[in-house]
């Protein structure tokens, strides 16, 4: 040893517990702490799932009423129908004034199953789909 030191200092011995008491998995008390009585998750039941969606395809109506989910109102309801005049009756009609038919060309737009059939919601009134001819 050189001059001027004196014996090596002391290890402090580890917290909790006394010199030597190196057992690994010991639980040593701390003084004036009480243990907790509440049980320890490894996996905590409070996370969050994974929510997977759920997609629902729905068939579209074509000329008649059919049953559909509204995503307005949210309810299941059969629709209510109204034709219209589309693109089929016009074509119809200039198609029949072309070739000369003039009394005829009026006909597309007396008959139902040359137009559009508009889908709406009978409660909430909103447009569901259009079902289009051509």
């Amino acid at each position: 040893m050189e001059k001027g030191q004196g014996p090596p200092p002391e290890l402090a011995p580890p917290y909790p517990g006394t010199p030597g008491d190196y057992n690994v998995g010991v639980y040593h008390a701390q003084p004036g702490i009480q243990p907790s009585q509440q049980p320890v998750y490894l996996h905590s039941p409070q996370q969050p799932q994974a929510v997977t969606p759920v997609v629902v395809v729905q068939h579209l109506p074509t000329d008649a009423p059919g049953q559909m989910m509204c995503p307005h109102c949210q309810s299941t309801v059969v629709t209510k129908t109204e034709h219209k005049n589309g693109l089929l009756t016009w074509l119809i009609c200039g198609g029949l004034g072309i070739i000369g038919c003039w009394p005829c060309c009026l006909i597309p737009f007396c008959v139902d199953d040359c137009k559009d059939v508009e889908h709406t919601c009978p409660l909430c009134n909103n447009v569901l789909h259009i079902h289009k001819r051509v």
